[in-house]
């Protein structure tokens, strides 16, 4: 891990109903059940239940999220994609 960059961001779940994070440069997706994002050297995808973005402001890299957090993964430069269902 000393090779890598740090990473800028922070992260406060409130009661698992409310996400705070700082040091977010994009939204690369969201539905209700998951949001994915893009920080300086990473990213992560935000899981749960009826997620809503009430806020995402990319001038100072601020997301806010309601509804039920279930998870918080990393998954390095690029957000893992979702295998389809159907094809």
């Amino acid at each position: 891990m000393d090779n890598l960059k740090e990473i800028k961001h922070d992260v406060v779940i409130k009661s698992r109903k409310r996400l705070e994070m700082s040091g977010i440069n994009d939204v690369i997706s969201y539905d209700d059940s998951e949001i994915a994002v893009q920080t300086d050297n990473t990213s992560l995808s935000i899981e749960g239940e009826g997620l809503k973005i009430e806020r995402f402001d990319s001038e100072k890299g601020e997301l806010l999220v309601n509804g039920l957090i279930n998870g918080i993964f990393y998954f390095g430069k690029e957000v893992k994609k979702k295998k389809a269902l159907f094809k």
